[in-house]
């Protein structure tokens, strides 16, 4: 599942499909500042890479990777504790059940 898939399911289902469901995520490593906390990150481009953002989901209960590194994470969606956080103000969280180094793909960008 790409980070932007997995971002909008976890943001917009009101459904909540990802619930129990394993998925694996592809992305450099980000460091949080919140110790114990670290992002499983891909640059999203609407045009060029000039205006590219980051896509980011918080890996929680698996030690961090040295930064930029290219990891392929698996594991499960974190609901957050509340409804009331507003969309797209806090990344939503992953429980990492395994973080694998990779190769950096060929296209880095979603």
């Amino acid at each position: 599942m790409t980070v932007g898939e997995f971002i909008g399911r976890a943001w917009g289902d009101k459904n909540k499909t990802l619930t129990g469901r394993q998925v694996r995520l592809t992305g450099f490593v980000v460091p949080a500042k919140k110790k114990n906390q670290w992002y499983v990150t891909r640059m999203q481009l609407a045009c060029c890479a000039a205006d590219a953002f980051p896509l980011k989901v918080t890996v929680r209960g698996a030690n961090q990777p040295p930064a930029d590194t290219w990891v392929e994470v698996t594991g499960t969606w974190i609901p957050p504790k509340s409804d009331n956080v507003p969309l797209g103000t806090v990344p939503p969280e992953i429980s990492a059940i395994s973080v694998d180094p990779i190769q950096a793909p060929s296209e880095p960008y979603e």
